[in-house]
């Protein structure tokens, strides 16, 4: 898959997944808030739920996809930082994914606040580690691109400033600032390099600057 494919469908993924948690999960991602009311929204909205966790997976392998896809067309493979980079991105894959999965099973079944403080700090942590682990590599793929001089600075800067605003959240969630500006800076990115009808070859030299 070429970038431009790949970002075309990071953006609309990402995008349908800010409006849903903006316009519809408000209430049940209301960590701080009464459990009562996050209860009774999660017993009567059991399919949005499940849709928003659904989204949020999706996302998260559409954020993949435009990495790895970024890296295959521009970063040097056989490089140990490379392999870092893609062994540090499916860390950060699978810490996000334990998240959701314990948010969107576990959280509907708890019986009592007790319970579902329990579930919301199990899936936090989860969350929490794998967006400090997901903003370094995101951060450091787009510096590279920039670094190697693939991508100017300007195309990369909202990957760069989507990773740094990821890593705060360990210790920033539950507060949803954090993870909304990460997303939404994410977003812009790949929104970037949707609208685009090309992007610089790998080979600079054979190409005209689209820098």
């Amino acid at each position: 898959m070429n970038v431009i494919p790949a970002a075309r469908i990071a953006a609309s993924t990402f995008g349908l997944m800010i409006l849903f948690a903006l316009f519809v999960l408000g209430e049940p991602m209301h960590v701080a808030g009464e459990w009562l009311g996050r209860s009774d929204w999660l017993a009567a909205n059991a399919i949005p739920w499940m849709t928003g966790g659904w989204l949020v997976l999706g996302a998260i392998f559409t954020w993949m996809m435009l990495l790895v896809t970024l890296i295959h067309r521009y970063l040097p493979a056989h490089r140990v930082v490379t392999m870092l980079q893609s062994g540090l991105m499916i860390i950060g894959a699978v810490l996000l994914i334990g998240g959701v999965i314990v948010w969107m099973n576990l959280l509907p079944r708890a019986e009592d606040a007790a319970w579902a403080a329990f579930v919301d700090a199990l899936a936090l942590t989860f969350l929490g580690a794998g967006l400090f682990m997901g903003g370094i590599v995101t951060s450091w793929i787009a510096y590279d691109l920039a670094r190697l001089n693939f991508l100017s600075w300007l195309s990369v800067a909202p990957g760069i400033a989507a990773g740094l605003a990821a890593l705060p959240a360990p210790f920033l969630l539950p507060n949803r600032i954090v993870v909304m500006t990460a997303v939404t800076l994410f977003f812009v990115w790949t929104f970037f390099f949707a609208v685009r009808r090309s992007v610089p070859s790998a080979f600079p030299e054979m190409s005209a600057d689209w820098r």
